[in-house]
């Protein structure tokens, strides 16, 4: 390729993402996924494993799809990725009907499944340069290029001479990942990316996953690491047996389903005895709320899970001041979103049962 063609394709290429940049910013209050009434029966007359479940995903932002194993996660993915067909109801991705133009829709998505899967006798360069080369990336200098930069960006430089069946299981996964960003994709299905992953490789990949939708990329992300949901997610949906049991913002559900409870923890300058402990603990059962409990107590540190916070604390000061004890620090958190969705998957079953 002569210097001019070079110019002129390197212009092409900037000219596009402006104007794809352009399309998604008039596209940001529409919805990139429209699922309506969604049912998979998988065998006649058998329970439906995805019985009518409806929800939208706007374009540039980050769904989080959780539930506990079995709820029909994967049933869900596997429908919105054209690998299996719906019993009935219907999907919609970038405003086509996905029955009608599965190809089309199929060239603008990446996915990374939780199955592992990469090429055994390739090295991670070549894997790389070959998953470029697969999805239209012609131009040699251009397709090293970022081959390099996703290298980089993955820590897997010091690996890019290595055979992938010589790699480590959090190496390979890395890898798996890594190489769907060589596509130009709008719509990427995480379905549990980060196993496998070291803290530092997780939330790097978080990081970088954050960077693309602030670019426009609008990612489906499943996951059972629900600190991974509240730092990415914009919004959550919540699935068990089948339906859709919860859906807003991580903070919403936070607000909504958390109870009012707030988790104390108090750290005392001296060694805790018994008898102040036991006292701690006939307080905290004697108040107003069923669900006051103390979670843990160490030689030190006594935190608390409590709804009627300011009237809880007053009477430990009140303890506090006649044992004479002096504390050291007290932190006053809401529930975590882990909590929250424990609370929201355990109530749904237990109304589930009454049910039946």
């Amino acid at each position: 390729m002569s210097d001019n063609e070079k110019t002129q394709n390197n212009y092409s290429i900037k000219k596009n993402r402006e104007e794809k940049t352009i399309i998604l910013t008039k596209l940001q209050n529409e919805d990139c996924i429209s699922v309506t009434n969604l049912k998979k029966q998988y065998v006649k007359d058998s329970a439906y494993t995805l019985d009518g479940i409806s929800f939208s995903v706007k374009y540039g932002t980050v769904f989080g799809f959780l539930g506990p194993n079995g709820a029909g996660k994967t049933t869900t993915l596997k429908i919105l990725t054209t690998l299996l067909s719906p019993s009935s109801g219907s999907v919609y991705i970038f405003g086509k009907d996905l029955n009608k133009n599965q190809l089309e829709i199929k060239r603008r998505i990446g996915v990374v499944s939780q199955n592992p899967s990469f090429e055994a006798n390739l090295t991670v360069e070549r894997a790389l340069d070959l998953y470029g080369m697969l999805w239209g990336l012609h131009d040699r200098k251009l397709r090293k290029e970022k081959v390099n930069k996703i290298l980089e960006t993955f820590d897997l430089e010091s690996i890019r001479n290595a055979k992938n069946d010589e790699l480590s299981i959090g190496q390979r996964r890395r890898v798996q990942v890594a190489r769907e960003f060589m596509h130009d994709m709008d719509l990427l299905f995480l379905d549990e990316p980060t196993v496998g992953l070291d803290p530092s490789a997780r939330r790097q990949l978080l990081d970088y996953i954050k960077a693309h939708v602030r670019s426009g990329l609008t990612v489906f992300f499943t996951t059972h690491i629900m600190e991974e949901a509240e730092y990415l997610c914009d919004e959550i949906a919540i699935i068990d047996n089948g339906k859709i049991i919860a859906f807003d913002t991580p903070t919403g559900l936070i607000q909504k389903c958390g109870g009012g409870s707030k988790t104390i923890e108090i750290t005392f300058k001296d060694i805790l005895n018994k008898s102040f402990v036991d006292l701690l603990k006939s307080t905290i059962s004697k108040s107003n709320s069923d669900n006051n409990s103390i979670i843990s107590d160490g030689k030190r540190t006594v935190t608390i899970r409590v709804t009627n916070t300011e009237q809880v604390i007053s009477e430990i000061l009140q303890h506090v001041s006649k044992y004479g004890l002096q504390i050291e620090n007290i932190t006053i958190n809401p529930p975590s979103l882990e909590e929250v969705f424990l609370s929201i998957v355990e109530n749904h079953d237990s109304t589930s049962e009454v049910r039946k």
